[in-house]
């Protein structure tokens, strides 16, 4: 692998790991003592992080038209930098209102790393190294999960949860200087376009694609944003619970790279049906866990496919539009992931404020992902 290549690569798993893993899943684990010291509930906790989904999915498919038009390193530099921004801006959180708007403007950041960086991805690797090479950039989100449940609790603890935020928005001021090297193309890039850009929105493929999408990201984003919350109400402990959700992640980073490499042997429908089928499960036996072992093997089993299907997604509009229109292609289909866990939260948290758990909404998330695993197959 050339190194600039390689390059490609480590800061796009960085990147991925700031837009994503510490901008949307550091929330988890900031979710409890932030609550607290807003005095908020879930339901308003679940709408804040909704308006960071709103932000998301309102805005993934105009950065997905500005990276095909522009390019997508300005994309990415730049969305990096107003994720920096806001994620200070989030420590000066006084109540509901400023801290969901500082979480939307984060996900409209999170929405321009993620799309520009797989954009950029797409361009730099052929078909049957793309699966793999997006499986890295993506175990980025895994490590961001680690490496919150980790660090997180530390400074949290010893100061409060707005160090938390200042904390993280340290680390991306850090990449976002590491980006700015960035390349748009390879020396030897030649265009290559399936569908047209302004096409993209009418393909049948593609926008099924999407609608199987939408399970994900109404499912997985339950789990993700009450995991701890869920594992304290049957009595785990927080650190503990931090700690689990750092095991999420390990798996995480291996199924991420497992499954592309998998799906660049068996195709990936295949790939992403088997990968829905598996999380529905975890999500099902985690909403049904009283205690901590049950607990242990549906964080095992989520960890082992719930990352794996953004790459794999993101792999297929690659494959499925060309690397010239690939960009469009994943801000197309984040559109319809973004309407998903755009919902999801705020249900959910009104869920749970309502029944005192978070068994129906994490057992209807399960649900959701097994639908997701069927409508792949149409693809």
């Amino acid at each position: 692998m050339k190194r600039e290549e390689v390059y490609t690569l480590i800061v796009g798993l960085l990147g991925i790991f700031v837009g994503l893993g510490l901008a949307r899943f550091a929330y988890t684990v900031i979710l409890e003592p932030m609550k607290e010291g807003l005095n908020l509930s879930y339901t308003e906790m679940g709408a804040i992080a909704s308006a960071n989904f709103l932000g998301y999915v309102l805005f993934s498919p105009f950065v997905g038209y500005l990276a095909s038009r522009l390019g997508s390193k300005i994309v990415v530099v730049s969305t990096l930098f107003l994720v920096t921004v806001t994620l200070f801006l989030t420590s000066f959180s006084t109540g509901f209102f400023d801290a969901s708007i500082y979480r939307f403007l984060t996900g409209v950041g999170s929405a321009g790393v993620n799309v520009g960086l797989v954009g950029l991805a797409a361009k730099w690797f052929e078909i049957e190294r793309r699966g793999f090479a997006l499986g890295v950039i993506n175990a980025g989100s895994s490590v961001g999960i680690i490496f919150a449940g980790i660090t997180l609790p530390l400074v949290i603890l010893s100061y409060d949860w707005r160090a938390g935020w200042v904390f993280l928005a340290l680390i991306s001021l850090f990449v976002t200087v590491l980006s700015l090297k960035l390349k748009e193309t390879p020396a030897e890039f030649v265009p290559e376009t399936k569908i047209e850009v302004g096409d993209v929105y009418r393909s049948r493929s593609l926008l099924t694609l999407g609608f199987s999408y939408v399970f994900f990201g109404l499912s997985y984003i339950v789990f993700v944003t009450f995991y701890t919350s869920h594992l304290i109400k049957i009595g785990v402990e927080y650190e503990i619970a931090s700690g689990m959700w750092s095991l999420v992640g390990i798996l995480s980073i291996i199924s991420a790279i497992l499954w592309g490499k998998i799906s660049d042997a068996i195709g990936r429908k295949r790939a992403l049906f088997s990968v829905y089928t598996i999380m529905g499960v975890a999500f099902i036996l985690f909403g049904l866990s009283t205690n901590l072992p049950m607990a242990v093997l549906a964080t095992i089993l989520a960890g082992a496919s719930m990352l794996a299907i953004p790459p794999l997604v993101q792999a297929y509009c690659g494959d499925l539009a060309g690397k010239s229109s690939a960009s469009a292609a994943i801000g197309f289909v984040t559109l319809f992931f973004g309407v998903g866990q755009m919902i999801g939260p705020s249900v959910a948290g009104f869920l749970a404020d309502v029944t005192g758990s978070f068994r129906i909404p994490l057992i209807l998330a399960g649900t959701f992902a097994l639908v997701g695993s069927v409508t792949v197959r149409k693809t």
